[in-house]
Order: structure tokens, then sequence, then C-alpha cells
């Protein structure tokens, strides 16, 4: 009776779980790349990073174009800089601003530890005077990298 039960309950965590939306699903990869990040920051005396709406915005509009688009580049399919993008999402009067991109990493462990691996990125993400984050992540299936990745990070 108790193995059945389990059965049932593993079953049922199971079809739980193939039922999440891609928002839910969206989210909590965005939760885990920030708590990643936020532990290197820890392990270089950096202060965490808190996300952002706006910036979480401009991040995934622009993973998105990547995939729509199928390209990995800092700058939009529009021609826009992470300047542009931050702003539009409604990220205004900062100080300090940069960005991130990747592609072709399958989960928040890969992408952070791709990043940290890079001087340019991990130079971003233990900038102790960036205070804000957003993230995004897009998957596209029959695309060049499948998964892209936006960190944008800013001061206010």
């Amino acid at each position: 009776m108790f193995a059945l039960r389990t059965s049932l309950l593993a079953a049922a965590t199971l079809a739980l779980a193939a039922t999440l939306t891609p928002q839910a699903t969206a989210a909590t990869v965005q939760e885990d790349v920030i708590a990643r990040t936020n532990a290197e920051r820890a392990k270089a005396g950096c202060p965490a990073l808190r996300q952002n709406a706006a910036l979480s915005t401009a991040a995934q509009r622009h993973s998105a174009d990547m995939a729509t688009k199928n390209f990995m580049s800092h700058t939009g399919s529009d021609g826009s800089t992470m300047v542009i993008r931050i702003e539009r999402a409604g990220y205004t009067r900062w100080t300090r601003a940069a960005e991130n991109v990747a592609a072709g990493h399958a989960t928040a462990a890969d992408v952070v530890r791709g990043w940290m691996n890079s001087s340019g990125h991990r130079a971003n993400i233990l900038n102790c005077a960036l205070r804000d984050i957003g993230v995004g992540h897009q998957y596209r299936q029959n695309t060049r990298y499948g998964h892209y990745w936006t960190q944008d990070f800013g001061t206010r």
C-alpha cells in the first residue's frame, strides 16, 4: 500500500511539473541565475544584487530577440544597445550599467560558470558598485544555440 501511494504521489508530481507554464519555469531559471550570481559576489565580498523589474524586462526582451532572430550579440536586431533597451524598459536615471550575454548553455549553473570563466563577464558580475539585476532566458528549438541568456546590471 505504501509503495502504491508513493508511486501515485510521484506520478502526480511529474504531472504537475509537466503542466508548469513557461513563465513559471522562466522565473525559476532567472531566480537560479540571480542566486548563483549573488553567491559569486558574496565570495568576492560584494553585496547581493536586487532583482529589478525593468532590468528583467529588458533582459528578457533581448534574450527573446536573440532567440527569435537566431543570433547572439550585445546589439539588438533593431540596432539597439543595452542602454537603449534598459531605458525603454523603464530603468532610467541610472549611474552605472552593464550587460552579459551568452548562448548555448542549457542551465543556470552552466551559464553562470561560463560567465565566471570569461574575464569581461566576470568583471561585471563582481563589480561591487552594481546594485540591481535583471535576467532573461529564452529557449528556441532549431536555432544555432537553443538557449539565449542576458544579464542586465545597474545602479541608480
